[in-house]
C-alpha cells in the first residue's frame, strides 16, 4: 500500500522545507503508527527509502531511538497511546518538543529538523506532514511547514 496523495503530500512539505532527501535532511519523525505493519508502508511513502524497501529499515533498526539514524515515534508512538481525537495532534507535539530540545527521556540528541505525519480527522486517507526547524528562538507556528 502507497497512497499517492501520501506521496504528494510529503513531496510539498519536502519541498517548502528545502528537504531534499529525508532519511539524511531530518532527524526524527512522529508518525502515526496504530499497527506494526504501518512503519515499512509509512516509510516508503513518505520518502525514506524505495517502495518495497521499508521492512528492511524496520528490521535494521534504522527507526530506533537509541543508534537509528532516523528515529521514528520516540514518544512510543500510537502503539503505546492513542486517545481519540488527540493522536494525530500529539505527532505535531512530538515533533515540536524535539525541535526545541525538550522530548525528555525521548529526546534524540541534535534535532533541528523532524516529520510529522498524523492522522487527518480521522480520515488517514488525507495525510498531512509537518517539518520544523530549530531557531535560538521558541519554535512558533510559523516555523512549520504543513501540507
Amino acid at each position: 500500500m502507497n497512497p499517492q496523495a501520501g506521496r504528494d503530500c510529503a513531496k510539498d512539505v519536502y519541498a517548502q522545507a528545502g528537504i531534499e532527501n529525508p532519511r539524511e535532511d531530518l532527524d526524527c519523525a512522529e508518525v502515526y503508527v496504530p499497527f506494526s505493519w504501518y512503519e515499512p508502508m509509512w516509510l516508503e511513502n513518505l520518502g525514506f527509502c524505495a517502495e518495497g524497501d521499508g521492512w528492511k529499515l524496520t528490521q535494521e533498526g534504522a527507526t530506533a531511538l537509541d543508534g537509528g539514524d532516523i528515529p521514528w515515534n520516540c514518544s512510543g508512538g500510537v502503539l503505546s497511546s492513542n486517545p481519540i481525537g488527540a493522536s494525530g495532534m500529539l505527532r505535531f507535539l512530538e515533533v515540536a518538543l524535539q525541535v526545541r530540545g525538550e522530548a525528555g527521556e525521548h529526546q534524540v540528541d541534535g534535532v533541528r529538523r523532524a516529520l510529522a505525519r498524523p492522522t487527518a480527522a480521522g480520515r488517514s486517507s488525507l495525510p498531512c506532514g509537518c517539518s520544523a526547524q530549530k531557531n535560538p528562538e521558541p519554535c512558533r507556528s510559523s516555523d512549520m511547514m504543513v501540507g
